[in-house]
């Protein structure tokens, strides 16, 4: 059996690790349909935030895609099949909460449908309402130039898209005009990453580090296109260095686990893959501790992780070998 998930995991991991990390722009299976999925971001008055506010798409709780909205309020995510996707907008840390919606999409045949699905935001307790309806989004820096924050958008639409080369322009171009544009720099990195252009991801999520070094962001960044490159050696300190500064911070479990998987160092992997199993719930985390049971002649739990696995991922490319697995091992456990 391991053969047939190290195939598989491997075969998915340099992209999957990189996206599960960063939280930035992930596509999964469910975002390879037809339909469009839309709507606007409100104030409880109704009136659209003064600044854009960060969206993040969501399917059983894993993050698909992220966007900003525009002066209006407006977002949209493209490419999706049906299914119950979740809306966070994400809050102002002050008066407005981080609110979440179920947005509903359902297929009828191959036409390309159009789904709304509008967010209201939800005040503070104890907050009111301030006079011009301001909503900061914090990776949007009010001293960015007109045409940095431009081109920023521009860029985050066609990461949306699925289209990193013009994203990658785009990000670059709002670094030209403004180059203290940490966001920017930090989205750079995840599309060269999801382009496979490791060395360069890397060199821009060291420019974001440099801008803002308190940040952890950057440094997953970083570690999680180590891992992508293969280069286990290199990332395992920097991801174990994270996690000793906040144990909680989100993304930087499944990239570690891998590495320390890759590099023999078992007991140290699944400690940190049932930590991103608890923390994150990626779906590969179950795959990589199926590995290791299976390594250790523990087919029992190895088959709970297959089968969590395609629970969580039922439209999984790889849910036939994960079957045959599970068949495998059962047979295995009869022995």
């Amino acid at each position: 059996m391991s053969h047939i998930i190290r195939r598989s995991s491997r075969r998915v991991a340099r992209w999957t690790v990189v996206c599960v990390a960063l939280l930035l722009f992930v596509a999964t299976a469910r975002a390879q349909g037809a339909n469009t999925l839309e709507g606007r971001v409100l104030l409880p008055n109704n009136e659209p935030p003064n600044n854009p506010v960060r969206v993040t798409l969501r399917y059983q709780g894993r993050p698909l895609f992220e966007t900003f909205t525009d002066l209006s309020g407006r977002f949209a995510f493209s490419g999706l099949q049906g299914g119950t996707y979740q809306l966070v907008a994400e809050g102002d840390g002050a008066a407005f909460e981080t609110t979440t919606v179920n947005a509903e999409v359902i297929a009828f045949g191959n036409a390309p449908q159009v789904f709304t699905q509008n967010i209201t935001l939800r005040l503070k307790a104890g907050a009111t309402l301030p006079p011009a309806g301001v909503v900061t989004a914090e990776e949007i820096d009010k001293s960015v130039p007109e045409d940095a924050r431009k081109a920023y958008q521009k860029g985050v639409r066609s990461a949306a898209e699925n289209k990193p080369e013009q994203a990658v322009k785009s990000f670059q171009d709002a670094l030209n005009a403004y180059p203290q544009f940490y966001t920017a720099a930090l989205a750079l990195g995840a599309q060269y990453a999801k382009l496979k252009r490791y060395d360069e991801a890397i060199a821009a999520y060291r420019r974001a580090s440099e801008l803002k070094p308190e940040r952890a962001d950057a440094y997953i960044g970083i570690g999680a296109a180590l891992v992508a490159a293969e280069r286990f050696k290199e990332a395992i300190p920097l991801l174990r260095g994270i996690v000793e500064v906040n144990q909680q911070t989100s993304g930087v479990y499944l990239p570690l686990g891998y590495a320390e998987m890759m590099t023999g160092e078992m007991e140290a992997a699944e400690t940190h893959l049932l930590r991103a199993v608890e923390q994150d719930k990626p779906a590969l985390a179950h795959i990589y501790l199926a590995n290791i049971y299976e390594r250790r002649n523990q087919p029992e739990r190895a088959i709970a992780q297959l089968e969590a696995y395609l629970k969580e991922n039922p439209q999984s490319s790889e849910r036939d070998a994960v079957r045959g697995a599970i068949d495998k091992l059962r047979r295995q456990a009869k022995k």
